[in-house]
């Protein structure tokens, strides 16, 4: 019996020291982890170098989407403008339209939402989706607006993701995502 108690005892002795051990280990590396790891923060976006920029940030850029009915395929073209500081208001700001190739569809829903750069390379959702049913072609009264307010003037990077859902024909769950830019506005 003394025997067991003493092989008890040791095997208890070991196992707690062995706890011990692990967990000081444990206490150590949480602190260093952190400091090694800021979490991400807005930041520029690394844009490649065109040459020339757009006047006002009102370039159109296009991609070409689809629906199909019981009876034929139809075209349509997603568009929108590059992300851009509201002239209105401290704010991020980008529309979004849509063009009608062939469909029978009148009206369509545009939704667009703003996206801002990290510096862990991730977009990010950022402000309000604006969504609106409007009529082909664009235009002031006749596009969706996504808004970010800023809230400093840190240069980051900033794009939009434009959909379209053609009201009564199902179309394809394709989404124009425009090119970044830097702006100076920061959420």
């Amino acid at each position: 019996m003394r025997q067991s108690l003493r092989k008890i005892s040791m095997t208890a002795g070991i196992v707690s020291a062995a706890l011990l051990g692990m967990s000081q280990t444990a206490a150590i590396a949480v602190p260093s982890a952190s400091v090694l790891a800021p979490p991400p923060a807005p930041a520029p976006a690394p844009v490649p170098d065109t040459g020339r920029a757009p006047a006002g940030g009102e370039a159109s850029l296009d991609n070409t989407g689809s629906a199909t009915n019981t009876r034929a395929l139809c075209v349509f073209n997603t568009a929108g403008d590059y992300v851009h500081v509201s002239s209105s208001a401290f704010e991020a700001s980008g529309h979004g339209w849509w063009v009608n190739g062939n469909c029978n569809a009148t009206l369509a829903v545009v939704t667009v939402q703003l996206q801002q750069y990290y510096s862990d390379g991730s977009w990010r959702n950022a402000g309000t989706a604006g969504s609106a049913t409007v009529r082909s072609g664009g235009g002031a009264g006749n596009r969706a607006t996504g808004r970010g307010g800023c809230n400093s003037n840190s240069l980051t990077g900033w794009r939009s993701v434009v959909d379209v859902d053609l009201v009564g024909l199902a179309d394809d769950p394709g989404k124009l995502y425009t090119p970044s830019r830097n702006i100076y506005c920061r959420r």
